[in-house]
């Protein structure tokens, strides 16, 4: 978060489209017994929808049109859908206990990992109306804010504006900590969805500890 990003200089489509990329190689690897469907379906998908968000911007996001929002939200919610119905199967695996616990363990990380992907990409684009919105005065100065940044209250950085890699550390602060840090967030929708993601992370992390119990003793 450094305090020399300023509105006037859009965002790098690069951190997002890898962060996109590693989720959905991660879910070739899951074991069938997690998936609701075949392992290449979410990333030919997931291919799909970002190969023509990437054409549209290809180097950093400068432009938005009502076609390009709605297929980043589609991105965003077949992603989310995916990890949370493989979140699902996971905790149903871990209280089972009939897989193999290694590989179950291993499972359970890799489900950690994408979550923390997948929500960090639902703030990032919530917050303020998306990433092309937030670089324009007008938009951020009146929209809603659905997460308050310490700098956002500094007046030495009041030019500052969040990236993806900003939302992700919110992600995975909330997926570790339980609850928000240095972010807070401001409006309902916000609440609900980071109290949804500590909650399942809860869940998930509280079992994984259970079950490698069970595998040391």
């Amino acid at each position: 978060m450094t305090p020399t990003r300023t509105r006037q200089r859009h965002e790098h489509r690069a951190p997002v489209a890898v962060a996109v990329l590693v989720n959905l190689a991660l879910s070739l690897f899951l074991p069938d017994e997690v998936l609701f469907f075949p392992s290449w379906v979410v990333p030919v998908l997931g291919v799909l929808l970002l190969a023509p968000l990437i054409v549209f911007n290809p180097r950093r996001l400068t432009r938005e049109t009502t076609w390009s929002r709605w297929l980043s939200f589609a991105l965003a919610a077949l992603l989310t859908v995916a990890s949370q119905l493989t979140v699902i199967r996971t905790i149903t695996e871990l209280l089972g206990g009939h897989a193999d616990g290694a590989a179950v363990l291993l499972t359970a990380l890799q489900v950690w990992v994408s979550t923390i992907i997948v929500f960090g990409l639902v703030y990032w684009e919530l917050d303020r109306g998306g990433p092309v919105a937030r670089r324009r005065p007008e938009l951020w100065a009146s929209a809603e804010a659905d997460f308050q940044f310490p700098q956002e209250t500094d007046p030495k950085t009041a030019d500052w504006r969040p990236v993806y890699l900003d939302y992700l550390y919110v992600a995975m602060t909330n997926m570790m900590a339980f609850s928000p840090t240095d972010t807070m967030p401001m409006t309902v929708r916000a609440k609900m969805i980071m109290a949804y993601q500590a909650l399942s992370g809860f869940i998930l992390l509280a079992l994984v500890i259970s079950r490698a119990v069970n595998i040391i003793s």
